[in-house]
């Protein structure tokens, strides 16, 4: 709605209130996407290690250890069959064993070769090829103890003890080497193993810091972004509190805070039409209150004004009388006081007379700084007697201006009129015509003594007035003429002492303008 009001004023707005939260919205949902994201890949790396874990590593481990196991029972019997007393069983057992060794030595390869490798790390990869080297290197190392163990036992039956003293210390050395480097390579197996699990331990680790980290970044960014929402949104509120108090009566237009988004033009269009429901109620009940005076003021003016012409005409003839019979002055001076007292009632009526009869204004697009010029030129013999002068103050091409001549005339001499007598001691009146937005703008500025805060809102009302003999109706008068030319008119101190008043006339529209108007020039 917010969008089609600018669209329709020609004025879009430079951001929308939905794209900033469609965007705040995007923030979100991006950083709780990174939040999940981490931790899928977290996730899955902890998997990983695991996997390697527990299928590449702890099978290698087992089987290394029940070869060791093995391959310290053959040494541990190798080293007591010098003092066997039935070495046949011992010869047996041996070779029993032996057979498993080489069994235990397939497998551990083939945990290594094929498990290990089947985890597919670089350093499972590099791991399987140099253990399975070293598995290979140590059963090659034990490929001729089966032949040992026949001539070794064949010396023990023959009685040999030389002899099978010198085989024995042979194999031994063989086996306890054998044993030594599965010990090593055992060694290396659960350091690997060590090392795995103290970095799975020390990703998991940088893994919760990480999500926790994003965890408290994507919260951060959730509440700065309901904050951000709601900054947005919170002139609505505002908006609202107004059209509520609008409801209730107050057509007092606010200052609007500058948004560039729809809110900001909604709470901006909503003062411009406050105003305008102001200006047009306030225009009403003056025409109402014009129209009950000047109903009132004709019913009068009839009622008195035959009277007071009978009465003047009366005043005339008993003068005549009075003067042929050689009356004493003291009362033909109370005559005329009278005969002054009708002609000012008779003023006065004239004044609710044309009140009541204020034509409707007959608009036509004229250059209005010649009836300005004009007006003051006419003043100026007034303004001469009273040791008054008016300086015109003119800007260079003015726009055009819709009015009626005789009433907006009538309306600028009852404002000189009314600083002249604001300065009762003479001096200088500034009359100044000027451009301002669409409209064009007189000020008649007096250097009297001011109007009094309190009541310079009331000097426009009918028969309000601050001199003594005033009707009150000059400038009510005044301002029936503008606001019929649908202008305004309004009282303002003036900054060094003084009151200026301001009256602004509408521009013209460009089709009231078919020909072009003439260039005045400054007067002054």
């Amino acid at each position: 709605m917010t969008t089609e009001i600018a669209r329709r004023a020609g004025v879009a707005p430079r951001t929308s209130v939905a794209g900033r939260v469609l965007a705040s919205f995007t923030v979100t949902v991006v950083a709780f996407a990174i939040t999940v994201g981490w931790s899928v890949v977290a996730q899955r790396t902890t998997a990983r290690h695991s996997d390697e874990l527990t299928r590449g590593y702890v099978p290698v481990a087992l089987k290394l250890g029940q070869l060791r196991a093995t391959q310290a029972t053959i040494s541990f019997l190798v080293d007591g069959i010098p003092n066997e007393r039935a070495p046949e069983s011992t010869h047996q057992v041996l070779l029993t064993l032996v057979s498993a060794r080489r069994t235990k030595f397939l497998e551990t390869r083939y945990a290594v070769e094929q498990g290990l490798s089947a985890v597919a790390s670089e350093t499972a990869t590099a791991f399987a090829a140099r253990w399975g080297a070293e598995l290979r290197a140590s059963e090659e190392s034990l490929s001729d103890d089966r032949a040992d163990f026949e001539r070794l036992f064949a010396a023990l039956g023959a009685a040999e003890r030389g002899e099978a003293l010198r085989v024995v210390s042979i194999v031994a050395a063989e086996e306890h080497e054998a044993e030594r480097r599965l010990h090593q390579l055992a060694d290396e197996v659960s350091l690997a193993m060590s090392d795995l699990t103290e970095d799975a331990r020390r990703r998991e680790q940088r893994s919760l810091l990480a999500l926790a980290v994003l965890a408290l970044l994507t919260l951060g960014v959730g509440v700065l972004v309901s904050w951000h929402t709601r900054k947005l949104l919170a002139p609505l509120q505002g908006v609202t509190e107004r059209a509520r108090a609008v409801a209730r009566g107050d057509l007092v237009p606010r200052e609007v805070v500058k948004a560039d988004d729809e809110i900001g033009q909604l709470a901006a269009s909503f003062e411009q039409m406050v105003g305008a429901v102001a200006g047009a109620q306030e225009k009403a009940l003056a025409n109402e209150r014009f129209a009950a005076i000047g109903k009132m003021a004709a019913h009068v003016t009839h009622e008195i004004r035959n009277p007071l012409s009978s009465i003047g005409l009366n005043l005339d003839l008993l003068e005549e009388e009075l003067v042929r019979h050689e009356t004493p002055d003291d009362a033909l001076a109370l005559l005329k006081a009278v005969g002054r007292e009708v002609g000012r009632l008779e003023l006065l009526s004239e004044e609710y007379l044309r009140l009541a009869r204020l034509p409707s204004p007959r608009m036509e697009a004229e250059d209005i700084r010649g009836v300005v010029a004009d007006v003051v030129e006419f003043a100026k013999p007034e303004f001469e007697r009273s040791g008054t002068r008016a300086v015109v103050h003119v800007a260079e091409a003015l726009p055009p201006v819709l009015f009626d001549e005789a009433q907006v005339r009538q309306a600028l001499l009852n404002l000189l009129r009314n600083a002249r007598e604001a300065m009762p001691a003479g001096g200088e009146i500034d009359v100044r015509v000027d451009a301002e937005g669409m409209s064009v703008v007189i000020r008649i500025e007096d250097r009297g003594g001011g109007i009094p805060d309190d009541i310079r809102s009331r000097v426009f009302d009918p028969f309000f007035s601050t001199k003594g003999e005033g009707t009150g109706l000059g400038l009510a008068i005044t301002r029936q003429i503008v606001l019929a030319h649908g202008g305004a008119l309004s009282a303002e101190a003036r900054e060094g002492g003084g009151t200026s008043f301001r009256v602004a006339l509408p521009i013209a529209p460009a089709r009231a303008t078919a020909m072009p108007l003439p260039r005045i020039g400054a007067a002054s």
